[in-house]
């Protein structure tokens, strides 16, 4: 039985110089209002264009989804079968979460709400799992550091 195929470990770190600035960037949109480039960080009176703020929209977004993938599917240094348990049953975990917020808000949220939720939603299952896997294998190596 072959092997997951998975990238590089260089390639965790190129993810998270992706990842952290684009969702810091998302963030910032968010609390403006999903605007495009965010307008309290300009000075009064100077607006953007709707170029910029189409490309602000689509790298916080590409670039949360691209720094994700390369984090997650990333080898760890040592890949042994109880990272790649965990890593499946991180994933199991984050879809169910997924599904199960994604029906919650179905039934609760209607209009422009549920369209604003669905842009955060795409970006949910990615960012979900990496935040699981994450959780888990620190948890891994804190309980290893205690044993020996």
């Amino acid at each position: 039985m072959k092997g997951i195929i998975l990238l590089p470990h260089p390639f965790q770190r190129i993810g998270w110089i992706v990842f952290l600035p684009t969702v810091l960037l998302g963030l910032l949109m968010a609390i403006d209002g999903f605007n495009g480039f965010p307008s309290f960080l300009l000075a009064d009176g100077v607006t953007t264009s709707p170029t910029l703020n189409a490309a602000c929209n689509n790298i916080a977004l590409i670039g949360v989804l691209l720094g994700s993938l390369l984090i997650t599917c990333s080898r760890e240094r040592i890949e042994d079968e109880l990272i790649a348990r965990i890593r499946l049953n991180a994933l199991l975990a984050a879809l169910y979460a997924t599904i199960g917020i994604a029906v919650v808000a179905a039934l609760m949220l209607y209009d422009l709400a549920y369209l604003y939720f669905m842009i955060f939603n795409l970006c949910l299952l990615p960012v979900l799992f990496l935040v699981i896997e994450r959780a888990m294998l620190w948890r891994l190596r804190k309980e290893a550091s205690h044993e020996e």
